[in-house]
C-alpha cells in the first residue's frame, strides 16, 4: 500500500515539477517520464512515507521504514543503469538522480532529528554540504550552462550516509557511531573535491580527470570491505 501511495505522490509531483523543468532544460515533459528519471523521482515519492514509520515507531513500522529504504537504495542503483541501458542519458537526469538523493537525505535527517534524537551538529554538517553542492550547481547551470556529474567520492559519501541514517532508523547504535565517523571524513573529503571542481569550472578551466590506478581501487576495495564487513557482523550480532 505505501509503494502504492508513493506512486501516486510521484505522479503529481511530476505534474508539479514538468513545467518549470521543461523552462529549465528545454525538454519535452513526456523525458521526465523515461524510466531511469521516474525511479530517480521515486525515492523522493517514498520519503512521507519513511516518515510516517518513523513517526509510528513500533517493531513492525520501523522493519516497513527499513524495507522502503533499502527499495529507495535499489533505485539509486538501477536508475543510471537503466538510462545506459535504454540509452537514455540526459542532462536532465544527470541532474535529478542527484537532487532526489539529497532531497531524500536531507527529509530523513530532519524526520530523524524528530523520531530519533538525531544529532542536531551532524544534521548541519550533512544538510549544509548538500545545500552548498546544491547552491554551487546551479551557479554553474545558470551562468555556464555546466552540469557537474557526481564524482567518486561523492557515491561513497552518500552510500555512507545512507548506511549511517538507516543505524538511526533500527536503532543500531555501534553502527550510528561507527557510520558518523566515517561519513564526516567522506563528507570532508568530497566537499574539498567539490569546491575544487566548481572553482576551476567557474574560471573556465577544465579539472584534470582522476586517475583510477590499479593500486587507489585494490585499496579503495580492501578498505570498503573491512568497513563493510565489520559493520554488518555487528549489525548481524545486533538483530
Amino acid at each position: 500500500m505505501s509503494l502504492v501511495l508513493s506512486l501516486l505522490f510521484t505522479i503529481k509531483l511530476i505534474r508539479i515539477v514538468a513545467k518549470p523543468v521543461r523552462k529549465i532544460f528545454g525538454i519535452r515533459a513526456s523525458e521526465i517520464l523515461q524510466p531511469a528519471n521516474l525511479l530517480s523521482l521515486s525515492r523522493i515519492g517514498l520519503a512521507p512515507f519513511i516518515g510516517y514509520y518513523l513517526w509510528r515507531g513500533d517493531n513492525q513500522a520501523t522493519l516497513i521504514c527499513a524495507l522502503l529504504l533499502i527499495v529507495a537504495g535499489i533505485t539509486d542503483l538501477l536508475d543510471g543503469y537503466v538510462a545506459r541501458r535504454l540509452n537514455q542519458v540526459s542532462r536532465l537526469g544527470m541532474v535529478l538522480d542527484p537532487l532526489a538523493d539529497k532531497i531524500l537525505a536531507v527529509a530523513l535527517v530532519i524526520m530523524l532529528i524528530f523520531f530519533r534524537g538525531f544529532p542536531l551538529w551532524l544534521a548541519v554538517v550533512i544538510v549544509g554540504r548538500d545545500l552548498l553542492i546544491l547552491a554551487a550547481g546551479m551557479v554553474l547551470l545558470k551562468g555556464s550552462n555546466i552540469i557537474v556529474p557526481s564524482n567518486l567520492t561523492g557515491k561513497y559519501t552518500f552510500a555512507t550516509i545512507a548506511m549511517l541514517l538507516g543505524s538511526y532508523v533500527i536503532r543500531f547504535d555501534f553502527g550510528a557511531t561507527m557510520m558518523t565517523y566515517v561519513t564526516v571524513t567522506l563528507i570532508t573529503a568530497s566537499t574539498i573535491i567539490y569546491a575544487r571542481t566548481f572553482v576551476l569550472l567557474k574560471g573556465g578551466a577544465s579539472p584534470t580527470p582522476f586517475e583510477d590506478r590499479p593500486l587507489y581501487r585494490i585499496t579503495r576495495a580492501v578498505v570498503t570491505l573491512a568497513v563493510l564487513g565489520w559493520y554488518f557482523y555487528k549489525l548481524y550480532l545486533f538483530l
